[in-house]
């Protein structure tokens, strides 16, 4: 295969991809869904703005503002075991044998 065809194979897969990406989100109400979904499959900001019909920056803001959303869920630390025996609170001016 020549150069030439191989670049011709590459964009006709190129555009199956696109078609694809497109036909998969098509039935999909939420934009932010859409951007979540195209991104789980690899498509970078730039190609979803495309896939999307969106301006220039779309995708980034939406990934932003999801990523923002699911960090403070991410972020919560969960309470350290306390040993056996131990208060859990303590009351002012009280005393720990």
């Amino acid at each position: 295969m020549d150069a030439e065809q191989f670049k011709t194979v590459v964009d006709k897969l190129d555009k199956i991809t696109r078609l694809l990406a497109v036909q998969t989100v098509k039935g999909m109400e939420n934009e932010q869904d859409k951007v979540e979904l195209l991104d789980s499959m690899g498509f970078r900001p730039f190609e979803i703005d495309k896939l999307l019909n969106k301006s220039s920056g779309y995708a980034s803001a939406a990934l932003s503002n999801i990523k923002k959303k699911q960090k403070p869920l991410q972020q919560t630390p969960a309470p350290a075991p306390q040993p056996a025996g131990t208060p859990t609170t303590q009351t002012p001016g009280a005393t720990v044998p």
